[in-house]
């Protein structure tokens, strides 16, 4: 199993957030019950982080945010202690990079930076991506926003032939119409809705795939 994190930081999540989504406060107790388990159960992480710079380009569609260097840009829980971390900048390659980052180690957390909606434009990851490292894996996916930044990261995994799980209460979308026609997508793109709950219990099973 894989968690996918998709940018739970202070400008999406809080209320003073430059982007905050609505009522994205809501979401810190599912997405903090997600990723303690994932600590307790040593469940490979893999958390994006939107990293921006001024006048990047996606600033003509959206006010600026998540500037590195500000509280905007820091993710709402920051560590995980337990799992190894790893920084994957942004124009990484999977080439270029030290032996334990050139594929994905089980019950590790990685923070990948990107600075488009699409996680998978962080050149690591979307190399993972090309060399099957998501194929048949189940991979659970929570964060926001719904219509957004997971969409992108649900629909690459589901390309890349995964079985994708979406944590229905731990996901938050920006607009109501956006939202429901993204879940829409998905159904029609095979993807399964599940609960906090329902992974907890899962990965308390004595036959949880870890």
């Amino acid at each position: 199993m894989i968690f996918f994190d998709i940018d739970t930081q202070v400008d999406f999540l809080e209320p003073d957030g430059t982007l905050y989504v609505p009522q994205g406060v809501t979401l810190h107790g599912a997405i903090g019950r997600l990723l303690g388990a994932a600590r307790t159960h040593r469940v490979t992480t893999i958390s994006s982080r939107c990293a921006h710079e001024p006048g990047d380009p996606e600033f003509t569609q959206f006010p600026p945010h998540c500037l590195e260097g500000t509280r905007g840009a820091q993710r709402i829980f920051e560590e995980l202690p337990g799992l190894p971390r790893h920084e994957i900048p942004v124009d990484a390659t999977p080439a270029g990079e030290p032996v334990e980052r050139s594929h994905i180690e089980p019950g590790h957390h990685y923070v990948v930076r990107k600075k488009a909606f699409d996680l998978f434009s962080n050149r690591w990851l979307d190399g993972m991506r090309q060399q099957g490292a998501f194929r048949g894996e189940s991979c659970v996916v929570f964060g926001v926003a719904t219509d957004y930044c997971v969409r992108a990261c649900v629909l690459g995994l589901v390309s890349a032939g995964a079985k994708v799980r979406v944590v229905q209460d731990a996901i938050g979308g920006v607009a109501e119409e956006s939202t429901a026609q993204t879940l829409a997508e998905w159904e029609r793109a095979g993807v399964s809705r599940t609960t906090t709950g329902e992974v907890l219990a899962e990965l308390a099973s004595p036959d949880a795939t870890e």
